[in-house]
């Protein structure tokens, strides 16, 4: 691109020591992922205004530990990577408070990516609601009742009634900011 159009093929492959086979099929995965577009002539290579990362809202506080009051309300944002949300739908984040969660590698003052939803599968981690208190635990439904699992065994797993619990997201990702 320094000469003021794409690269062939061929000069891509010699650049990279290469085959021009294996030039292809790099240029098959970098379209497919959404970084180039090509076209049908030979130099048609171009790279895209691909978004790397998003601005998603910091919707509070949510307890890794003792379940807290409902959102305790921050004004901030947090950058996420695309490869982070997985899919449409509506997404925030979440200051983790405690250390409940630790043996799922989710650390006090970490900020954990939510995708908005009520349901959840088992096994998933959750922003859960119980008695209007908002927790982050693994979420199990059994039979007749629901658990919610902490990730530190110096913590005891929440067992209530499905209809007492409501989820308000699933964990997506986590973002730690390193001081």
């Amino acid at each position: 691109m320094m000469k003021g159009y794409a690269p062939s093929i061929r000069d891509i492959a010699r650049h990279f020591k290469m085959t021009p086979r294996g030039a292809q099929q790099h240029l098959i995965a970098l379209e497919k992922k959404g970084y180039i577009k090509r076209g049908k002539g030979p130099r048609t290579i171009s790279l895209t205004d691909r978004k790397e990362s998003v601005i998603v809202p910091v919707k509070g506080k949510i307890a890794a530990g003792q379940a807290i009051e409902m959102f305790e309300e921050i004004d901030e944002e947090i950058e996420v990577p695309l490869l982070m949300l997985r899919g449409y739908g509506e997404y925030f984040a979440l200051k983790v408070q405690g250390d409940s969660m630790i043996n799922a590698h989710i650390m006090d003052g970490d900020y954990v990516i939510m995708k908005k939803q009520y349901a959840a599968e088992n096994n998933s981690i959750v922003a859960a609601v119980v008695e209007d208190k908002i927790t982050l635990k693994r979420f199990i439904l059994r039979d007749d009742h629901v658990e919610l699992i902490p990730e530190n065994e110096l913590y005891k797993t929440i067992v209530c009634e499905p209809k007492k619990v409501r989820i308000i997201g699933k964990m997506v990702g986590l973002i730690r900011i390193i001081r």
